[in-house]
């Protein structure tokens, strides 16, 4: 304990300013305290925010700000990578741990405590250029194709609730890589993915990102991804990294990393 139950009841009776160097006190021994603890954070593979070879973190977008986030904020991080619907349900449940990339839904949005927004991904369904027969103007278009995204995916959601079904014309993935083996082998007509992933998840799986094509972008879903943390996360950590957050966007540092991994993402 930091304190004894004597000395905190002991403040009834002190001044403002002693009880103000109590507080202060305290305060700085939590910040101390979490600054010499590893705080787990877990991931999953999704090249190119996050890199995940041969049982190593190898790198990415996301990975570098995360790094950047606690190196700012004089904390130690353990980065865990798990397939998504893992990953998500330790963050969920699991007392001061954090999670990345994940997409702020209406869904999820009480979940968790947001410490800052890492990226922008702007949606779409891309398929094989070959494919000249398949036409998609509207959402409700969508929905005469088998499209495949990977499970758990804010997009699962959506083509969920224009009227794919599981069984039926959606078809789900825990590996991104597995939703380009399906489309190139035509057991599927298109995929749901967005401008940062797909030509990092094409070559992952050994194809050719030269022979898709965005088909149609959905407006008006644009998903912002973040950084998360458990609603159970001590306070003093989520401050410590909402102000180091702030901290890389004014030095500078966010646009560095972001800057250098747009220049890979495109492939349209």
């Amino acid at each position: 304990m930091l304190f004894s139950y004597s000395k905190i009841n002991g403040m009834n009776h002190c001044s403002g300013e002693q009880f103000l160097k109590y507080l202060l006190l305290l305060l700085y021994l939590m910040a101390d305290f979490a600054q010499s603890q590893s705080i787990i954070v877990v991931t999953e593979d999704a090249p190119p925010l996050q890199i995940y070879k041969n049982g190593e973190l190898t790198g990415g977008m996301a990975v570098e700000l995360v790094q950047a986030i606690f190196k700012q904020a004089k904390l130690t991080s353990d980065i865990q990578v798990y397939p998504w619907p893992r990953a998500y349900q330790i963050a969920l449940t699991q007392k001061d741990s954090l999670i990345f990339s994940i997409a702020k839904s209406p869904e999820r949005k009480d979940d968790f405590i947001w410490i800052g927004k890492l990226y922008s991904l702007q949606p779409n369904i891309t398929k094989l250029k070959s494919a000249t027969d398949i036409k998609i103007t509207s959402p409700q278009n969508i929905n005469n194709y088998e499209i495949a995204v990977s499970r758990g995916d804010y997009g699962e959601s959506y083509l969920k609730s224009i009227g794919l079904r599981e069984g039926g014309n959606l078809h789900l993935t825990i590996k991104h890589s597995n939703l380009w083996k399906l489309l190139f082998s035509n057991r599927v007509d298109a995929i749901f993915t967005n401008q940062v992933s797909a030509k990092s998840e094409i070559k992952e799986a050994g194809l050719d990102a030269e022979k898709v094509v965005i088909e149609y972008k959905i407006d008006g879903l644009a998903s912002d991804v973040y950084l998360a943390a458990n609603k159970h996360t001590d306070i003093v950590i989520i401050t410590q990294l909402q102000v180091a957050f702030q901290e890389i966007k004014n030095n500078g540092i966010y646009q560095k990393i972001t800057e250098k991994w747009q220049k890979k993402f495109s492939f349209n």
